[in-house]
């Protein structure tokens, strides 16, 4: 049975684009909105995997997976790889080898793995460098979910465990990054864990208990937008008062947000559920690629204020255009 649309998250998405493009402009650099960003973005992928798929009785395996996903990311992700390549000095004169090995790399979403490749060419396709692995390990997540979750506590136990990995591999590189050298931001394996909490929490979203009926019917809309700003202004707060902290916190500290907006009533829905809202919703994964190869070539800098808003203007023209082709390319295809 196909799931009811979730507005709020979709909105929560394209907010968290929104956060990492104002990070690449230099603006709001003490929230470290990069990191914050892409936590959010992992984990929310995670939950909305989980709840779009979890309860499918038919298996699916990771290939499959991610190839239902390819034709949406991998034409944007080529034509982001060939403007790096074509137009921008710092790779178009790198040697032939490096060219070979590292193009290669990227073109086979491998970058990500390797420190020093991991921004290579288009520098935020790390990111679907890293969910494609998410996507290859969610059927062993689900698996290990679905053995354990009949037993007592079963489901907290696998939480924990994850959490307690995730702790870890951070406390070995902060304190041992020679012998554990891990990149936070990128390292696959790091952010599958991340998505592994998010899918964690999208089960437990799906089950039937007093605290899910609460907050999906016995509060009213006015008591859960009340809830849901709560935890906004926590989750703001702890980001500008604990910068510098471990990432670790914050994806803790992430978890009820989304899993609060996953409720979708009150006043934040009647905003998420707005015709233009939604509108560059549908389009955040072009907004995401293409504003890191539009930066190179319209750079922001404070002193000169109105490159902010041409940088702005021309990635959401880009964006619109790409979009529009793509939809219509997926209707008559």
């Amino acid at each position: 049975m196909k799931k009811a649309y979730i507005e709020n998250l979709s909105f929560l998405k394209l907010i968290a684009v929104i956060g990492i493009i104002v990070c690449h402009m230099g603006l709001l650099e003490s929230w470290q909105l990069c990191a914050r960003m892409v936590e959010v973005l992992f984990i929310l992928s995670g939950f909305l995997m989980a709840y779009n798929h979890y309860e499918e009785k038919e298996e699916t395996a990771g290939w499959q997976i991610i190839k239902s996903k390819l034709p949406r990311f991998y034409p944007i992700h080529l034509i982001c790889f060939m403007l790096q390549f074509l137009f921008v000095v710092t790779w178009a004169t790198k040697p032939l080898s490096y060219l070979f090995s590292v193009g290669l790399l990227n073109l086979s979403l491998q970058h990500a793995w390797f420190i020093g490749t991991e921004f290579s060419y288009n520098n935020v396709s790390w990111y679907l460098s890293a969910l494609v692995f998410a996507y290859a390990a969610t059927p062993v997540i689900k698996k290990i979910i679905k053995t354990n979750e009949t037993h007592t506590y079963g489901l907290l136990k696998i939480f924990l465990g994850v959490v307690i990995v995730r702790f870890y591999l951070e406390y070995l590189v902060e304190n041992a990054h020679r012998l554990v050298p891990l990149d936070l931001h990128c390292n696959p394996f790091v952010q599958m864990l991340n998505y592994s909490l998010g899918y964690i929490a999208g089960v437990l979203f799906l089950r039937k208990n007093v605290l899910n009926q609460a907050l999906a019917k016995t509060l009213s809309n006015n008591a859960l937008t009340l809830l849901q700003s709560a935890i906004i202004g926590l989750y703001l707060a702890i980001c500008y008062c604990f910068a510098g902290s471990l990432r670790f916190y914050f994806i803790l500290s992430a978890l009820p947000l989304i899993y609060v907006l996953g409720f979708n009533r009150g006043l934040l829905q009647k905003i998420s559920a707005l015709k233009p809202v939604q509108y560059f919703a549908q389009m955040t994964l072009e907004l995401f690629m293409f504003h890191s190869f539009i930066l190179y070539k319209l750079p922001t800098t404070p002193d000169n204020p109105p490159s902010y808003l041409i940088f702005l203007s021309v990635t959401v023209i880009v964006a619109i255009l790409y979009h529009t082709i793509y939809v219509k390319i997926r209707k008559r295809f």
